[in-house]
């Protein structure tokens, strides 16, 4: 008799995380699981008491990704870097993107956490440091639904051009004008 196959942690992870890419989360199941890996619901079970507890692990793992793509260096300036990935990976995480932050939610403490980091790496652009917090605090909103909604566009499909060249143009442009703007009005503040 053959040895007992060892059904990892991991293993399900990469199963699940498969699904969500492909279906979305609302097909991440113990039984979907199982089904794709042709095991029973067992081992899901025991590695993770809950799905719910998979559903946070496969929202870490897409973090991760994300973290990945916003640290990339498309450009020489911190917040252009940061808006592109956040783009790409709408672009090219749809079903991720989708979920975490379009359809609900679910996951507001990663969308929180994720908006944190965003804070901080602004705090180290070069062009912004002379700002307040407060300054850089409206600038980050402002540029938030400006990025969110490109994203967003990009995601569903109702932009055409979606090459990487295409993205970071368009958030560099749109960015220079907003950054610009904001840079001006804290120095015309300072100076009255």
């Amino acid at each position: 008799m053959p040895p007992k196959q060892r059904i990892t942690k991991e293993a399900i992870t990469n199963a699940a995380f498969s699904i969500i890419e492909k279906q979305g989360m609302k097909f991440l199941t113990a039984r979907n699981v199982a089904k794709k890996m042709g095991i029973s619901t067992r081992p899901i079970y025991f590695y993770f008491s809950c799905m719910q507890d998979l559903r946070k692990e496969m929202m870490r793992r897409a973090q991760e990704i994300l973290s990945i793509y916003i640290s990339k260096p498309y450009s020489n300036r911190i917040s252009l870097n940061v808006a592109s990935g956040f783009a790409f990976f709408a672009r090219d995480h749809k079903m991720l993107y989708r979920h975490w932050f379009m359809e609900n939610n679910e996951f507001k403490d990663l969308v929180d956490e994720f908006l944190m980091d965003l804070r901080n790496r602004m705090k180290k652009d070069k062009q912004l440091i002379h700002m307040s917090q407060k300054e850089r605090d409206d600038l980050f909103n402002k540029m938030w639904i400006f990025i969110h909604g490109l994203a967003s566009l990009i995601h569903v499909g109702l932009i055409e051009d979606d090459s990487d060249q295409f993205i970071i143009d368009t958030i560099d442009q749109m960015g220079s004008i907003v950054v610009t703007a904001a840079i001006k009005a804290s120095l015309d503040k300072k100076k009255s």
